[in-house]
């Protein structure tokens, strides 16, 4: 139960990181939840995918808590008995997040959606391989900025 509002928590703190991050790569701030979103609805209204995108980040943000919060609370090796341990437990837990949730949902599905929304973002850049290159210049920070977000929450 605390671990999926801990992990929700988490999940909201983070949404600056991806705010920032989609600046960075010259798009619109809510970007990368819109992209989550358009993987998941089959809706063409940006507005509806938005809060789609932040559902689902909220929904793995939850899922991610409670598995900590169990296996931390259940295995007596795991238990949290102070600040040092946590710390340290938090950080191999928030890599494992990284590489399982975000790396595999970034690939599927916020990085094919990117190309539409940059399409949308500037339709005069309509030429695919100059938005295959944009996105892929753009991959290096979005995962770097991930990974320290991560680590971060």
């Amino acid at each position: 139960m605390f671990g999926a509002l801990f992990g929700i928590i988490a999940g909201i703190v983070m949404f600056p990181f991806l705010m920032l991050t989609a600046i960075m790569m010259g798009m619109p701030p809510d970007s990368i939840s819109l992209a989550r979103g358009m993987s998941i609805s089959y809706s063409n209204d940006n507005n509806y995918n938005i809060i789609i995108g932040i559902a689902a980040h909220l929904l793995t943000s939850a899922i991610a808590g409670t598995i900590f919060g169990f296996v931390t609370s259940k295995a007596n090796r795991l238990r949290i008995t102070g600040i040092r341990k946590g710390i340290g437990e938090g950080i191999v837990w928030s890599i494992i997040i990284f590489v399982i949730f975000y790396i595999l949902t970034t690939i599927s599905m916020v990085q094919p959606n990117l190309l539409k929304i940059i399409d949308q973002v500037n339709p005069k850049q309509n030429s695919e391989p100059n938005q295959l290159m944009v996105v892929q210049q753009q991959i290096l920070p979005l995962y770097s900025f991930g990974f320290i977000a991560h680590l971060v929450f």
